[in-house]
């Protein structure tokens, strides 16, 4: 949700929102709701695609999939705000995941 309220606030060419409430005459909060739902949708059919994916090779996928992850959790961010949720995503993954490791 932040990334689409920040999208709005940058000088760029219209932005899936503008155009969705443009085409279909519809709400900020419905554009945003249409927004989500397409968002999980295109994450159900890329999981589904990789559970069920018998021509290529599963490393092959994997190496896509995590990319997808990738993207997703850089653009919550866009690149512009770390101080906020990529800081505490990337804390949260290699540096508390460290200290709360039990050696030995």
């Amino acid at each position: 949700m932040y990334l689409m309220q920040h999208e709005q606030q940058r000088e760029h060419g219209a932005s899936f929102i503008e155009c969705y409430m443009k085409e279909y005459r519809a709400s900020k909060q419905e554009a945003y709701a249409e927004a989500r739902r397409q968002i999980a949708n295109a994450w159900k059919d890329i999981n589904n695609d990789y559970l069920h994916a018998t021509q290529i090779p599963t490393f092959v996928l994997e190496l896509a999939l995590n990319l997808s992850r990738l993207v997703d959790i850089l653009q919550e961010d866009d690149f512009t705000d770390s101080q906020n949720f990529l800081k505490d995503t990337i804390t949260l993954l290699f540096v508390d995941s460290v200290n709360s490791t039990p050696c030995g």
